[in-house]
């Protein structure tokens, strides 16, 4: 009986015993080992980042642009917009007015050329017999430096003028002052051509720099500064950001999109950027306010609420929910349970997370 009672007070003791050691609740933070890649928590200027739009243009400052200097019917184009063609290559052809009366001035030119020739020759014969006299001789010689001049005038303005020479065909040719791509062209064949007309036939770049005009809007006129530097993309290189910096702004708003206009020169390794192509622009402006910055993809939002994960100690996190002041596509700017120099997870935080709130 006695150790029947005995047994009993074990009995209660071993039972509560068994209470006491029921799983208590999980702590916020968990070990996950170090698989995760964290970033540092910075306190730092605020940022604004503005955003614009843009098009890519050619240098207009190394162009050779190519104008009619005479009138026509073109009878061919050789050239397409966006071809690479070499100085001296033959862009258009035309059938020009113009060069058959340079012509008909050579055939002159070379007739009195031929007449003067054959009458200085016959004249100089006739000195040497005593036939003619010297003042014969010096005038017949004269007559032909002066048709020879002519001739000679008659066929630089039929080279100058892209004439053919051949004396039969009126044809104008279009040759390409220098190296380049062929980045305007407003020419077609069977077009008619006036020497007056103030647009270029062809406009030629070598696109080693192209320009990016950038639209500002009035609101934001007063924060672009020369000299800024600029992030651009574009939508055939989404992944690829060109940097570069403001180096001029116009002082004149357009009267149509109401946009004034800022230039940033780009350099062109292998033709990547080609005009006409659009382009996003993002200008970051550094602010005196100094905040919590933390980078974007360490921020998870849950139920209405922000919030990242701290790393505690190595392997070790805990949730921390925070509010967003500020946000670019560089930093997240918040507020919450963090200092500058505390660590944060990147990757992998969505999955710590769900794990972190569902334990």
């Amino acid at each position: 009986m006695k150790l029947f009672i005995g047994f009993v007070p074990l009995a209660f003791l071993w039972l509560a015993s068994c209470n006491r050691s029921e799983k208590p609740k999980e702590a916020e933070t968990k070990d996950t080992g170090s698989t995760f890649r964290t970033d540092t928590v910075q306190l730092r200027n605020f940022e604004e980042e503005l955003q614009f739009t843009g098009q890519v243009s050619f240098d207009q400052k190394k162009v050779d642009k190519v104008f009619p200097i005479v009138s026509g019917n073109v009878l061919e184009v050789k050239a397409d917009l966006g071809a690479y063609v070499k100085k001296g290559q033959v862009l258009a052809t035309l059938q020009s007015g113009d060069i058959s009366d340079f012509l008909k001035d050579q055939n002159t030119a070379k007739a009195n050329f031929d007449i003067a020739k054959r009458n200085a020759d016959n004249v100089e014969q006739l000195y040497k017999t005593k036939f003619s006299s010297e003042n014969d001789l010096v005038n017949a010689r004269k007559q032909l430096e002066i048709a020879s001049s002519e001739l000679e005038r008659s066929n630089q303005v039929l080279k100058l003028y892209g004439g053919t020479g051949s004396g039969k065909q009126p044809i104008f040719t279009v040759k390409a002052p220098e190296n380049g791509y062929v980045v305007e062209k407003n020419v077609n064949a069977d077009m008619q051509i006036r020497s007056d007309n103030s647009d270029a036939l062809f406009t030629i770049s070598d696109l080693t720099d192209v320009w990016v005009l950038v639209n500002i809007y009035e609101p934001d006129i007063q924060a672009v500064k020369q000299g800024a530097q600029v992030n651009i993309t574009t939508l055939a290189y989404p992944d690829k950001v060109f940097t570069g910096s403001i180096s001029n702004i116009s002082q004149v708003i357009d009267n149509d999109s109401k946009v004034l206009q800022a230039r940033v020169v780009l350099p062109n390794p292998g033709g990547l950027l080609k005009p006409d192509m659009f382009c996003n622009v993002k200008l970051h402006i550094e602010k005196p306010e100094k905040l919590l910055a933390v980078n974007p993809i360490s921020v998870i939002f849950s139920k209405d609420s922000y919030f990242v994960i701290k790393e505690v100690k190595a392997g070790e996190y805990k949730t921390v929910p925070v509010e967003i002041l500020k946000n670019t596509s560089k930093f997240m700017y918040v507020k919450g349970a963090l200092q500058h120099g505390d660590k944060v997870v990147t990757e992998g935080a969505l999955m710590l997370f769900s794990e972190l709130t569902n334990n």
